[in-house]
């Protein structure tokens, strides 16, 4: 069933109208869903292929007992309340991993922690009399840390300072725990309760929702990008030791191919496009009833944005409008397009957008009160503009990037050598085409000493090329030809133009600074920073100008309650930083017209 929602929202006197298509599942397929039956798949399996690539699929265990093993994900959906509060992680041979913490467990170790440090402080205030006191529930760790305060004499200030600062860092890595577990625990039905993850962002007071929860990234690399990183996992999977890993032409681990069901080609568009689709899914409503191409993992991201709706309204939030973290995959857009669809919400796919190159930090003093070192200071604050480089490189070559790859069926016939079957690649292409690029650039620029100093150090890299197995010169030559030949110089001239506007747009930015650009990078991501930098960040997203534009941020969504999506939370520092983009320019709007949404969560679930 498709319903039109037609609504009419005012907003600090402003009428916004939105109308909707609204994907309205099939009450056979909620019940379903609701009640868990395996129309909904549950767990996923890993595989080998004859061909040696790797293969992933969903399969449809239903007891509480599957999908919990180590490096996995969890994407069961219900549970009884006595299976998410004491089930642990189980072992390759189906017993509990006794290293492992149920969710019970990590609660009443916090709780017992907070209860220790307490009776510290007043042991300590009143002359630390008798023993000192024992919490049952305690960890061995903490109890063995605090014992030795006592054995090497701090003074009692120094221990009541001690404990009141581990107090309030139990009670911030706790928020997790304690809000899951105040959920479940609470919970009117025992039989069947959700097992997604509620949380506060870091840094902030904006609380988020994971849907599942992942101990191995490979898990959302494979639904991302349909590429696998090699780690032990996938060692195990092959057969073969660290040291038999496959590289690519840069000496790094190369990513490795995969399948769905052992034969679907992994296609993030086509997961998430309205083609395709079996009877009984949300995307069937749109009337679309292709054959082939659906897999348990397109079955599974059905899901997620069903169990989305689900938990959101469980939460009572109700969202206005819905918006994601810049990613380096199109993950994002995907599942947001029909994430909306479901909600019957507007979703503003370029809301945010990247600016590493005006990154902030904090400073020195700052983070030296956080407990850094001077030389953390000093790495982070070196990694921070190098980064920043090195996405202007990237930004710089976007136009000759996208000039290959919009005419890549005249450019992918070029020989590797001259006379040779054998075909290059396009990223060999990408390389010889930008030293003709830069070569143009540099004769054009008009004294601009920063400019020039930027292109001339793109350009000392083009001795890497020719030390490469192709030859250089042939394809250097094959390239200018077919752009005279068959695309034509003018249109070539345009991207050299644009590209030049880039340098000088650039090189503006920074002729305080000196430095040294390196040659044909990747995008940056926020995993680029240490995991304990990323919470000092900020400016790193921005909301787009064109939202912006005489005031209608400011007046359309001043009091609209945003819904922010991302794949997966690690540390959070990537929402971290879309909120504070957010509160920047709504500063009236409060925490609580803010909810973070995320797929997956990268540790181990309950």
């Amino acid at each position: 069933m498709i319903l039109v929602n037609f609504s009419i929202i005012m907003l600090n006197g402003v009428v916004i109208i939105n109308m909707n298509r609204i994907i309205k599942i099939t009450e056979e397929c909620y019940n379903a869903f609701i009640n868990g039956e395996d129309v909904l798949f549950e767990g996923v399996d890993w595989s080998k292929n004859d061909d040696g690539t790797i293969n992933m699929s969903v399969n449809q265990r239903m007891d509480n007992n599957s999908n919990k093993g180590t490096n996995s994900v969890d994407t069961r959906v219900f549970g009884t309340k006595g299976d998410i509060l004491n089930g642990k992680i189980l072992t390759k041979t189906g017993k509990e991993n006794q290293k492992s913490k149920s969710l019970q467990q990590y609660y009443d170790n916090r709780k017992a922690q907070i209860q220790f440090y307490n009776n510290v402080i007043d042991y300590v205030r009143n002359g630390r009399q008798g023993q000192l006191p024992y919490v049952n529930g305690l960890d061995d760790t903490t109890w063995g840390a605090v014992k030795k305060w006592f054995d090497k004499g701090y003074s009692d200030n120094r221990i009541i300072d001690a404990c009141k600062k581990s107090i309030n860092r139990v009670n911030g890595d706790s928020v997790q725990t304690f809000s899951t577990y105040n959920r479940v625990s609470q919970a009117e039905n025992p039989d069947k309760v959700a097992r997604y993850i509620t949380g506060i962002v870091p840094g902030t007071n904006v609380k988020y929702i994971s849907l599942f929860s992942m101990t191995d990234f490979n898990f959302s690399d494979a639904i991302k990008h349909g590429t696998l990183r090699q780690n032990s996992n996938t060692d195990k999977l092959l057969g073969i030791g660290e040291k038999n890993r496959e590289l690519d032409a840069n000496g790094n681990y190369k990513e490795l191919n995969m399948t769905y069901d052992g034969n679907v080609k992994p296609n993030v568009a086509q997961n998430f496009s309205l083609n395709n689709v079996k009877d009984g899914h949300f995307k069937q409503q749109f009337g679309l009833n292709g054959e082939g191409g659906y897999s348990s993992v397109s079955q599974f991201l059905d899901k997620s944005v069903n169990y989305a709706a689900y938990a959101l309204k469980k939460e009572g939030f109700t969202p206005d409008i819905l918006v994601s973290a810049p990613s380096s995959s199109d993950f994002n857009k995907y599942y947001c397009t029909n994430l909306s669809n479901k909600l019957g919400i507007k979703y503003i796919s370029d809301f945010f957008k990247r600016n590493v190159v005006n990154v902030r930090y904090a400073d020195g003093k700052d983070l030296l009160s956080k407990g850094f070192s001077p030389k953390d200071v000093m790495e982070f604050e070196s990694q921070a503009k190098n980064i920043a480089y090195n996405e202007i490189a990237y930004l710089v070559s976007e136009p000759i990037r996208k000039f290959i790859n919009d005419y890549q069926s005249i450019f992918n016939t070029i020989s590797l050598h001259k006379h040779s079957r054998e075909k290059t690649s396009l990223n060999d292409i990408f390389d010889c085409t930008m030293i003709y690029a830069y070569r143009t650039i540099l004769n054009s620029l008009q004294n601009d000493v920063v400019s020039e100093h930027l292109v001339k150090n793109f350009l000392s890299k083009q001795t890497k090329l020719y030390q490469k197995s192709y030859d250089s010169t042939h394809i250097f030559n094959e390239v200018s030809s077919r752009i005279k030949m068959k695309i034509g110089q003018k249109v070539f001239n345009n991207v050299l133009m644009e590209t030049k506007n880039l340098v000088e747009q650039y090189s503006n930015l920074l002729k305080q600074n000196g430095y040294k650009l390196r040659f044909n990078l990747k995008r940056f991501k926020i995993t680029s920073f240490k995991k304990q930098f990323r919470p000092f960040l900020s400016n790193l997203y921005v909301v787009a100008d064109d939202y912006m534009n005489n005031g209608q941020l400011m007046k359309q969504y001043r009091n609209a309650k945003f819904l922010i999506f991302d794949e997966d939370i690690n540390s959070g520092a990537t929402l971290k930083i879309v909120i504070d983009a957010l509160e920047e320019k709504l500063p009236e709007n409060t925490e609580n017209n803010m909810m973070c949404l995320v797929n997956a969560y990268s540790a181990s679930g309950f």
